[in-house]
């Protein structure tokens, strides 16, 4: 069984950006990282540039196990693209399946789907263009942050987004309004960052938290995992231990009945030493920089390790 890998290259070779056009794209530098360090423990590895591409040779990969980095475009399915596609063709796959992709791309839906677990979410509102007023606002307290409902990757939240009163409110909205369809807005949560790797290879679950400790910088007000931070600043990572045991039961029964034996990244905020869940990540990033592999790394595993633990169950 050979590992079939799916980028999504930019095909303007001068852009290097992991973030343009609110698309978001593979950098050259995974598929070198990904290639040296699979060959490690495992004999074949093809990479696409695209989905396309392997939709045009899908049938060289019908015994193949796939991992995939392109997430499509404009659309708020866009995520399960490549899962369903698999799945029609019964091939195997990493990434968790359709229904955990379009679920989690949807932010008000996941929160929805976490209150049945007892898992706290800040107090939001879902906005539509064609029924949007300003007095849908009036009930919330501020400050509020204002986010694409159906994007990932901090895709169309800056620094901007997070507002103290109605009027910015309503700018920022329609200024959203302008290029995605449906608007959450977020009673903003003030405290600690921390994010949940988990992972069950069918032999233990590998559930890990970490604080995400934002730059010190005049031009960052809010502490938040904004695209000025994520693309071009950074975060450190910390081992972490906020979560109480009724958490921890609580966002391991979520994982069991959301994505059993696959691996996803939950984001949340500790407020008054209570946790409350943002969002859900099916696609958590693989470069070595990204949550992931931090939290991995913090936890004993280097990168060759952590690809084996993941991957090695499906390969070998």
């Amino acid at each position: 069984m050979r590992l079939v890998v799916i980028l999504n290259v930019n095909p303007n070779p001068n852009d290097h950006d992991k973030i343009s056009e609110n698309r978001e794209y593979t950098l050259q530098e995974l598929k070198d990282i990904l290639e040296v360090n699979f060959l490690k423990f495992i004999k074949e590895i093809t990479f696409y540039d695209n989905f396309e591409q392997f939709k045009k040779n899908v049938q060289r990969h019908l015994n193949d196990f796939v991992l995939n980095f392109d997430f499509g475009y404009k659309s708020r399915t866009r995520n399960m693209y490549v899962p369903a596609f698999c799945e029609n063709y019964k091939i195997k796959y990493f990434n968790p399946d359709p229904y955990v992709q379009v679920l989690c791309q949807d932010k008000f839906m996941t929160e929805k789907f976490a209150e049945n677990f007892g898992i706290a979410v800040p107090n939001s509102i879902l906005l539509f263009k064609h029924s949007y007023q300003k007095n849908l606002l009036k009930d919330l307290n501020y400050p509020l942050i204002i986010k694409p409902n159906y994007e990932s990757e901090s895709i169309g939240i800056t620094q901007d987004s997070i507002v103290e009163n109605l009027g910015d409110a309503d700018i920022i909205i329609n200024k959203l309004f302008k290029e995605f369809d449906g608007v959450l807005v977020e009673e903003y949560i003030e405290g600690k960052e921390i994010a949940i790797t988990i992972f069950d290879n069918s032999e233990e679950v590998f559930f890990e938290e970490v604080e995400l400790v934002f730059p010190k910088s005049e031009k960052i007000k809010y502490q938040a995992y904004t695209s000025e931070i994520k693309q071009k600043l950074g975060i450190e990572i910390k081992k972490s231990c906020y979560l109480s045991d009724k958490d921890i039961i609580s966002l391991k029964q979520l994982y069991k009945n959301l994505s059993p034996n696959k691996l996803i990244r939950i984001d949340g905020r500790i407020k008054n030493s209570k946790f409350y869940l943002i969002e859900i990540n099916a696609n958590p990033g693989l470069y070595p920089k990204s949550v992931v592999p931090k939290t991995f790394l913090v936890n004993g595993y280097n990168y060759v390790d952590m690809l084996e633990k993941l991957f090695s169950v499906h390969l070998n």
